[in-house]
């Protein structure tokens, strides 16, 4: 590998996302089957309602389960296809050292 060449993350690298999810993700149970998914991925961080109808979340682990996750939210409620969802923003932020669990902040 050159010095200097960009990089992604390796499979037990930890990263953390800022995810806000748009559409009809308030109501439906969104923040707890989160919860439900982060914790049996082994994943740390926090989901939240936003007044704008949004759900704003952090999700933190290794790449490989929080891509996981990403690709399984919509999976939790393929069986309802009058919820629709989807990811409006996704951002890479620091890594919190300190955090230990999911948590559903109101």
């Amino acid at each position: 590998m050159k010095a200097g060449g960009a990089v992604g993350p390796t499979r037990d690298q930890q990263i953390r996302r800022k995810i806000r999810w748009g559409g009809r993700c308030q109501g439906v149970g969104f923040r707890y089957t989160a919860q439900d998914l982060a914790n049996r991925l082994g994943l740390t961080g926090w989901a939240r309602n936003e007044p704008d109808g949004t759900v704003e979340m952090e999700v933190q682990g290794p790449a490989e389960q929080v891509a996981r996750f990403l690709s399984a939210m919509p999976n939790a409620y393929r069986r309802l296809p009058s919820i629709k969802f989807w990811v409006e923003d996704l951002e890479s932020e620091p890594v919190d050292t300190q955090e230990t669990s999911f948590r559903v902040r109101y």
